[in-house]
Parts: C-alpha cells; sequence; structure tokens
C-alpha cells in the first residue's frame, strides 16, 4: 500500500501542470495526514471541498505541504508561553481539516489574505479556504520529496480561525468578538434605529477600539512594561490615532434647522357696527392669508454612516472614569466616554463624542468577560457600574 501511495505522489509531481485527482489525491491526503498526526499527537481527517479544477495540482503540492509544515504547528509547542494555546486546542478537539478555495473573494481580503479560516464553537471541523494571493506561490514538490519545495505557514490562521489568542487574566492587548453592540439599522424606518450586532474590539493598553471586522495580531498578557511597537518605540496615544486604519479626523461642524421664515397676517381692520334699531349688522371678518412659499420645515436627519473601509476602526472608549462590571459570560461598560467615527456620503470623515454612555456586550465565555474587567481595570477602569443611558449607535 505504501509503495502504491508513493507511486502515486511520484506521479502527481510528475504532473505538476495537470490536474491531480483520484488514486494520487487521495494517498497524498493520507500521507498528509500521517504527517500531521505527528505534528499533533492525534489523527486528524484531511479533505477537499470546491476545489476548481486548475487548483487541483497546486492543492496537493503547495497546499498540502502548508499543512505538513512544522511551523504550521508551532503554537503547540509545549512550553510555558503556549499553554493556553495547548489548553484550548485540546478543548476545541478538532477533528477535521477542509481545505476549500474562493477564487473571488472580497476585494479587500484578495489584497493581502492567502488563507481564512472557519470554525464555530462547539464544531470539530476547521474550514481553511485559500484565496487568490495564495496561488503566487507554488511547489512542485511534496513536502516529503526531494529538491526545492515551498509551503504557506499556517500558524496565525489556525490561532486566529480557533480563537486559540484568547488570554485569561489582565493583558496589555486583548482582541475578541463581542455581541450585543447597538449599531445604526441601514434597514431601519427612521435615521435613528439601531439593532444588535456582533462587533471586534481591541484593546491596545489604555485605549478600547472596535471595528465592524476582525483585526489580525496577537494578545500580549502583562509584564512588568508594555511591550515596544512595531518601530521600537514605547506605546503612546498618538501613534495609536496616526494609524493607517485610523480615520483623518475633522470636528463635525453641526447645523442646526432654521426656524420657518412664517409672514404673520396683518390684523383685520374692524369698523364699529353702526347700531340702527331694531336690527344689528355684525362686522366682516376677512381670513388671513399665509404665503406657504416663504415657510421652511427642517428636513429629516440623514441616516449616519460607519467608514466605508471595512477594515476602519468605527469607535474608541476611554479609560478615564469608566466603569467596568463582569456578569457571568456578559461584561458592562458604564460612565463611558465614547468617540464615533463617522463618514458622509462624500467621504468626508467626522468624529462625535458623547459622555455617560452604557454598553452590555456578550463575551465567549464568562472566564473571558473577566478577563477583560481585569485587563481594563489594570489600564485605568474602576470596577462596578453605574446606571446611564444604554444607547450606542
Amino acid at each position: 500500500m505504501l509503495s502504491a501511495i508513493s507511486s502515486a505522489i511520484g506521479g502527481a509531481a510528475d504532473a505538476v501542470h495537470g490536474a491531480v485527482t483520484g488514486a494520487g489525491r487521495d494517498a497524498m491526503l493520507i500521507l498528509a495526514e500521517q504527517e500531521v498526526e505527528k505534528q499533533v499527537g492525534r489523527k486528524i481527517e484531511i479533505s477537499c471541498s470546491d476545489i476548481p479544477a486548475s487548483w487541483n495540482t497546486w492543492i496537493m503540492m503547495t497546499g498540502v505541504n502548508s499543512l505538513c509544515n512544522d511551523s504550521t504547528w508551532a503554537f503547540l509547542e509545549n512550553s510555558p508561553y503556549n499553554q493556553r494555546k495547548l489548553e484550548l486546542w485540546n478543548k476545541r478537539n478538532i477533528q477535521k481539516i477542509v481545505m476549500r478555495v474562493d477564487e473571488h473573494p472580497d476585494p479587500d481580503l484578495a489584497d493581502w489574505a492567502v488563507c481564512m479560516p472557519s470554525w464555530t464553537e462547539g464544531s470539530d471541523t476547521l474550514t481553511l479556504t485559500w484565496l487568490p494571493r495564495a496561488y503566487h506561490w507554488s511547489s512542485s514538490v511534496p513536502w516529503n520529496g526531494s529538491g526545492y519545495k515551498c509551503w504557506w505557514i499556517l500558524c496565525d490562521e489556525i490561532v486566529f480561525g480557533l480563537q486559540l489568542y484568547q488570554l485569561p487574566g489582565k493583558c496589555f492587548y486583548k482582541s475578541d468578538w463581542f455581541d450585543g453592540f447597538e449599531h445604526v439599522d441601514p434597514d431601519g424606518l427612521f435615521p435613528t434605529a439601531t439593532k444588535k450586532c456582533r462587533r471586534w474590539f481591541q484593546h491596545r493598553h489604555w485605549v478600547l477600539f472596535w471595528y465592524e471586522n476582525a483585526q489580525w495580531g496577537y494578545n500580549w498578557q502583562w509584564t512588568t512594561s508594555p511591550p515596544p511597537l512595531p518601530d521600537g518605540s514605547i506605546f503612546n496615544l498618538d501613534a495609536i490615532l496616526s494609524m493607517p486604519s485610523m480615520p483623518s479626523l475633522k470636528m463635525p461642524s453641526v447645523k442646526l434647522p432654521s426656524l420657518p421664515d412664517v409672514s404673520l397676517p396683518s390684523l383685520p381692520s374692524l369698523s364699529a357696527p353702526s347700531l340702527s334699531l331694531p336690527s344689528l349688522s355684525a362686522p366682516s371678518l376677512s381670513a388671513p392669508s399665509i404665503d406657504l412659499s416663504k415657510v421652511s420645515l427642517p428636513g429629516i436627519p440623514e441616516r449616519k454612516m460607519r467608514p466605508k473601509n471595512k477594515w476602519a476602526c468605527h469607535g474608541l472608549i476611554e479609560m478615564t472614569d469608566l466603569k467596568v462590571k463582569a456578569k457571568g459570560n456578559e461584561l458592562v461598560l458604564s460612565n463611558a466616554t465614547i468617540t464615533h467615527f463617522w463618514e458622509d456620503k462624500a467621504g468626508n470623515y467626522d468624529d462625535e463624542k458623547k459622555e455617560h454612555q452604557k454598553l452590555v456586550l456578550t463575551t465567549t465565555t464568562p472566564e473571558q468577560a473577566l478577563s477583560w474587567q481585569e485587563t481594563l481595570v489594570a489600564s485605568g477602569a474602576e470596577e462596578g457600574e453605574v446606571g446611564c443611558c444604554c444607547t450606542v449607535a
């Protein structure tokens, strides 16, 4: 059997520009499962779905090579730093990895993403979707063959997709999804209508941002001093506000609706009736006329829009005077000072500050709610809760 598998792989390697199907494909997936089992310590089924014919050989070479590369599984290193990831990896208990291809991804993804992970809480299947950018790097030799070979390291994608980044306790940098965020409803009947949605919150040591889409990166647990920024400098708010994903802000110009310009009619001229007995004649009153062309009514306010760039920040929450309270898997932020970012139809950005706001957000687990509380308190917030406005649009 092993001989047949090796022969099939050899045939596939010789047919780099053709399609790898049938026995050759099955054989390579069988050997890939054996190699992955060596890396992770348990058997994981590897399969393919929705693979275009032009991608068959690439998947069996570069795609399989990427799964079999030991750097892809570096997060499972048995070291103190990786204990949390090991714990969550075992909890996820992944039994299947499915590779698929999306030849027409969102344009924002096509510029930078190679492979997008997909997994839902409680599932034992991790789906890895390869994107066109990955095709630019191709191997003509399988991972166990001789000669020059290449692959993509999928460590970050797996960690991100399975939410292995979730750290307990206080962190300098902490990111995750929150449910229950009140956001403008684009389909609402009124411009002020809101709906609850999921948003990606990212704490960067003294500042809490939120986004519509997850921002790739890392979480960083607490140490005696904050980790340096990518350029080697120490954290500062100016550096955060000058990030490429942060809109260039200008103070909004507030236009109040003008009062109606109403021309009031002159009072009618009343002449005292002449009395002639025995009959009385009542005065003649004419109704006043109003020139409606001179009446201006305030218009309906426009629906606010978030920045069109799907990776742009939607707003930030200050730590000063912020109250935070973990309740089960809920995180309550109250007395919050929030700066919202908006974009008008012309593409101009405005910022809007609201004070004494309250957010009731749902975390993935009670443990994570406590971790968020501990993290924000360590960065200047106070543990507790106060009553205040509960609408954050």
